[in-house]
């Protein structure tokens, strides 16, 4: 359920952007420009005597310290280059001093050691990992002895490595390629020669070299890293005309992909752009495209209409081209006609996405040229994926490769080695969710729907090779859930184009494909595009649609590497943590997945989809996270870890776990805004609950069952008590605790699915077409347009709706329910509007209403109906006398009166005083006590179905 904590985030946005508006910068004209620091060496090791070495130190940042924590080891600073100097050392044993440099906040740390007096041997790499393949290894090694190496034979010498006494020298070895299928260990091992004579009992000095090298039967991925990728063009400074706070444009070139520059908020419209941004290198470069990725969550300010203009010299601007980004969540390239010479680009912003708002902005911006050395596929394999070799492939062809990646990637291949599952896929198009969420009212469904199975490391090298894209656009996004405290939903989105991509991860998390399309009719005639992960952890997922995957689930869920795994159905796709999975769907995941697809599909019924062939493209995710409850929003609803035990069980999710995710999957689906104007946030997405509770599951209903105390008892007594009794209009209850129950104020919407569902069949579960009386009220308020309609009018449009729907003049229900009664009342609901309706809003309906020449309905107490009643409202039974009711101060005993569905208390001129719930059970006692003191003049009643009414005598 939708807690406060969203108001109060909504809140505190709001006072944000108030106190932007006053405080906020307007531009910036100075450039900004973010630090870097990097060193060449991270070891430095030195004899025993007085010495001196040297470090590069890589910094834009005008100037830089370096501090060594020991007094033998001192530094001076010579442009780019950090001295080193050390003492003679008179210790015995090998010291060590730490080094630290700092630049504006940044800071790395060289570690200073260097021997002692004793015989000592020091390396500056001790473990090394090598592909199946194997390859060269080199190290350093720094000793006052002479030493000897020992190593496996399948590890040669490639440089004699006895080290004269007291030298620092690289030793190369060859680690040779590996048949076997297991990985194996092996170290290089240096022992110092002892002199001749020396004691029996005298202990060699030595130092290793750890070597691990994979095997057939485990390809990891490799390491991509010696992949010659495009090469980037490094953005030095920016300046931006608009920008909110601290999130200027240096946020958008200083790779954090999870911060962003964005415009200011105060701006007032569209009418505020164009914002101008411009992007400066250190010199003129020659740049081939360009890749945009916009903000790691949310919309407002994604790009929409750009010009995009460059300079050779940073002065003089020339427009290079127009790109409209559509305001995607994918990150987008943009490939150039031909090489620009450039040492600025400028992007005229001139509209972005953001409800009509002057928004714009970036997560990064970043600039490449090709890279004329990269690997030709063609040399080994059969097309762009690389995910099979060609044929007549041999070992000698592999072994001449000079790109060890793909020498790697063959040579398992070649052995029959390379396990293609989730590494090689080909994915389908899906529609963008944002076409079915304007033509539905809705919000968003999935943008998630093509997991691959892969998950990523921070700093991984990910290596993807795609195939024909057939000229769509096709991305990745790495969402990590990770988030202590938070909701990790969204990621970081990465432009894929045929061939190899070689991207670096910026953060952990699983991938998936980013393949939409901008119509429906594309997404049902676009042709998959094949997709090779190479690189990266093959995490696996389990989707109850595919034909591999039945039967397998405890296979794929046991083998699961990452923190979270992905369950995918037809309608629903689930990302909660792997081991929540393991605990409460251990052998029943097929099951559970079923059951989501089950409240899914259900609901999109229930909206009149499937008969009229609307039926989402997409699917709604649910994702676990770790700050709130549960919540819906735009592309997910999210439930808190904690809740896993409900939503993760299958055994509690059809009984008691239900309702939280039927609620969040119906704030998706709320039509807005025919049937969900202010104050109804909360209410209608319920009518999806009740009916997943109730008629999909068949569990009590909630609105019945929870306890209400003895006056109200339940939540149907507790909403004619505030609205009918009182006369109230439905956004207002009188004399009760809490005016503004949305369960009460839930029941009208649901007392027309009992009736004209339940009752007369008109639903979608009844009916051949899936249709029904709600689908037909959703498909009217999908198809009309509100344009210029108040919130007041909304709803008693909604009047009309239900009429047309029913076929039947519903002004009596409607009435008695407060939709008819005038108010004029500010209502906050997320956010704050005026519901009004006046007398004359209300004539006006009875007019249009009773053109249509409906009859009204007959012998039908429908503001009554109930989940304990409905029965009696098909078999209009009458109501059974029991005995006289006795009464003892404000509580009413009845019993054995049989076919009630309600108690009425009338006063002395026959108005309605208090109502109370009936029972239907034979021999029953019921009772019930009044809200206020009971008076000589009132009168008790039993209510039908039908609405009769029969007086019952009441004993004192």
């Amino acid at each position: 359920m939708v807690n406060s904590h969203i108001k109060k985030c909504l809140f505190v946005f709001f006072i944000l952007v108030h106190w932007a508006v006053a405080f906020s910068c307007t531009s910036d004209d100075e450039a900004l420009e973010v630090v870097e620091l990097s060193v060449n060496k991270e070891v430095v090791d030195f004899k025993c005597e007085a010495g001196t070495q040297n470090i590069t130190v890589s910094t834009n940042a005008p100037i830089w310290e370096a501090t060594a924590d020991k007094s033998w080891c001192t530094l001076s600073v010579a442009g780019k280059i950090l001295k080193i100097f050390v003492d003679e050392s008179e210790e015995r044993l090998v010291r060590e001093a730490v080094i630290t440099i700092t630049a504006e906040g940044l800071k790395k740390t060289v570690k200073v050691r260097q021997l002692g007096y004793e015989p000592a041997i020091l390396i500056d790499t001790n473990v090394f990992e090598v592909e199946v393949i194997g390859k060269e290894i080199s190290f350093n090694v720094t000793t006052n002895v002479e030493v000897n190496a020992g190593f496996p034979d399948w590890i040669s010498e490639k440089v004699k490595s006895r080290a004269p006494e007291m030298v620092t020298s690289t030793h190369a070895y060859v680690v040779k390629i590996s048949t076997l299928n297991e990985k194996r260990e092996g170290t290089i091992v240096f022992t110092e020669v002892l002199p001749e004579g020396a004691s029996e009992e005298s202990t060699p000095a030595s130092a290793s070299v750890l070597i691990v090298q994979q095997g057939l039967n485990e390809y990891n991925g490799g390491a991509g890293e010696d992949i010659e990728g495009d090469i980037k063009v490094k953005v030095v400074s920016g300046t931006d005309t608009s920008h909110q706070g601290e999130d200027a444009i240096g946020k958008s070139f200083d790779g954090d992909y999870t911060t962003l520059y964005h415009s200011n908020w105060s701006n007032g419209g569209a009418n505020y752009f164009p914002i101008t941004l411009t992007y400066n290198f250190a010199e003129a470069s020659d740049v081939d495209y360009l890749i945009y990725y916009p903000r790691p969550s949310g919309y407002n300010g994604n790009f929409k209409e750009v010009e995009i203009q460059y300079s050779e010299d940073g002065n003089v601007f020339t427009k290079l081209l127009d790109k409209d980004f559509e305001g995607a969540a994918t990150a987008a390239r943009v490939t150039f006609d031909n090489t620009v010479r450039a040492k600025s680009f400028r992007f005229i912003v001139k509209s972005g996405a953001g409800d009509g708002q002057g928004f714009a902005s970036c997560a990064e911006m970043e600039f490449y040229a090709k890279n004329l050395n990269a690997f030709d596929y063609s040399t080994l394999f059969e097309d762009e994926t690389c995910s099979n070799l060609k044929v007549g492939i041999t070992e000698a062809d592999i072994e001449n490769c000079k790109y060890p990646f793909f020498k790697n990637l063959a040579y398992y291949m070649l052995k029959d080695k390379y396990d293609r599952n989730f590494r090689v896929a080909d994915y389908k198009a899906f529609p963008n969710p944002d076409i079915q969420s304007e033509t539905h009212k809705t919000n968003p469904y999935s943008l998630l729907d093509n997991p691959t199975g892969i998950s990523v490391k921070e700093g991984e090298t990910l290596v993807v090779m795609v195939g024909d894209t057939y000229g769509q656009n096709v991305g990745m996004k790495v969402q990590n859930l990770d988030v202590p405290g938070g909701d990790g939903f969204g990621g970081v989105t990465y432009p894929l184009y045929q061939g190899i991509n070689k991207l670096t991860m910026t953060g952990k998390g699983l991938v998936y494909v980013m393949y939409h399309t901008k119509t429906l009719v594309e997404a049902e005639t676009a042709r998959p595009v094949k997709i090779h992960f190479a690189s990266g952890t093959v995490n696996g997922y389990f989707d109850s649609q595919n034909v591999e995957h039945r039967g397998r689930w405890n296979e794929l869920l046991g083998k699961a590497t990452d923190k979270y795994f992905d369950v995918v159905g037809r309608y629903a796709h689930l990302t909660f943590e792997t081991n929540d999975f393991r605990k409460y769907a251990a052998t029943n995941g097929n099951e559970l997945i079923d059951l989501y697809d089950k409240i899914a599909h259900s609901e999109m019924q229930l909206l009149g989809l499937e008969k009229y062939g609307k039926m989402f493209g997409n699917r709604i995710y649910l994702n676990v996270m770790y700050h709130s409850f549960m919540y819906a929003t735009a592309y997910h609803t999210a439930y808190n870890q904690t809740t896993m035990g409900d939503v993760c069980d299958p055994d509690v999710l059809k009984t008691t776990g239900c309702w939280g995710p039927a609620h969040e999957i119906g704030h998706c689906n709320q039509t807005r805004p025919g049937i969900k104007w202010i104050g109804l946030t909360e209410v209608t997405n319920n009518i999806m609950s009740e009916y997943v509770q109730t008629t999909v599951f068949g569990q009590p209903s909630r609105i019945q069952t929870e306890d209400m105390g003895a006056v109200y008892r339940n939540r149907y007594s507790k909403a004619w008590n505030g609205i009918i009794v009182p006369k109230a209009s439905h956004a207002d209850f009188t004399n009760l605790d809490d005016s503004n129950d949305v369960f009460c104020k839930l029941v009208p919407f649901w007392q027309l699915e009992l009736y004209f569902g339940k009752v007369l069949g008109l639903t979608p579960l009844q009916q051949s077409d899936c249709g029904g009386f709600y689908p037909e009220v959703f498909e009217y308020a999908r198809t009309k347009d509100y344009s210029g309609m108040s919130e007041g009018e909304i709803q008693l449009d909604f009047v009309y709706n239900c009429c047309v729907a029913a076929r039947l003049d519903l002004l009596d229900f409607f009435e008695k329910w407060g939709f008819l009664t005038p108010v004029d009342r500010l209502i906050e609901d997320y956010d704050t509007k005026t519901l009004k309706v006046t007398e004359g809003m209300v004539d006006a309906l009875r007019k249009r209403v009773e053109s249509l020449g409906y009859s009204k309905l007959q012998d039908t107490a429908l503001e009554y109906i109930s989940d304990n009643t409905w029965e009696l409202y098909k078999t209009k039974s009458q109501v059974i006398p029991g005995a006289s009711a006795t009464r003892s101060g404000n509580t009413i005993t009845i019993k054995n009166w049989q076919n009630v569905v309600v108690y009425e208390v009338r006063d002395e001129v026959d108005n309605l005083v208090f109502v109370s719930s009936g029972e239907t059970t034979p021999s029953a006692t019921d009772r019930f006590t009044l809200s206020g003191n009971w008076n000589d003049g009132y009168k008790l009643y039993a209510v039908s179905a039908a609405g009769k009414r029969t007086e019952i005598p009441v004993a004192n």
